[in-house]
């Protein structure tokens, strides 16, 4: 993912679209209860600059953090520029391999990477790719209209 300076404005829009997904007009919001949500971003870039290879946020309450909100939704960033692995040491081998360090020996990190090595190779099927994701946020956007 790109640096666009907007990182949590595009978190915010993605759990909103992901909410919209589930709840149909009429549905009673419990319904949330029965979905908790999870936005998770991977960045080549420190986006809160503190070094950390994991930021987790909740909603939580201002003056006393130990009270949340309870609405079941986490948003996750993962850094590949991380100095600090302590929160996301079992993926550490995957943001290495974002970065471009792949751990041939991991056999999941070894599949995954064929897996973007192939689509990278074949321009028609990357192309696809693009153009699906392009095409199924055209739509959601639709759907919040």
């Amino acid at each position: 993912m790109v640096n666009e300076h907007n990182l949590p404005f595009r978190m915010r829009e993605y759990q909103e679209l992901m909410d919209q997904e589930i709840l149909n007009i009429g549905d009673d919001y419990d319904k949330l209860a029965n979905y908790p949500t999870y936005v998770i971003f991977f960045c080549n870039f420190d986006y809160y600059q503190q070094g950390l290879a994991r930021y987790q946020f909740e909603f939580r309450e201002k003056w006393h953090p130990e009270i949340t909100a309870g609405d079941l939704r986490t948003m996750v960033v993962f850094n590949t520029k991380a100095q600090d692995y302590e929160h996301a040491t079992e993926i550490h081998p995957f943001l290495d391999m974002i970065r471009g360090t792949v751990d041939t020996k991991d056999k999941f990190i070894a599949a995954v990477d064929s897996e973007v090595q192939d689509i990278r190779a074949d321009k028609q099927r990357e192309a696809r790719f693009m153009k699906e994701q392009i095409e199924r946020r055209r739509e959601l956007r639709k759907k919040m209209k």
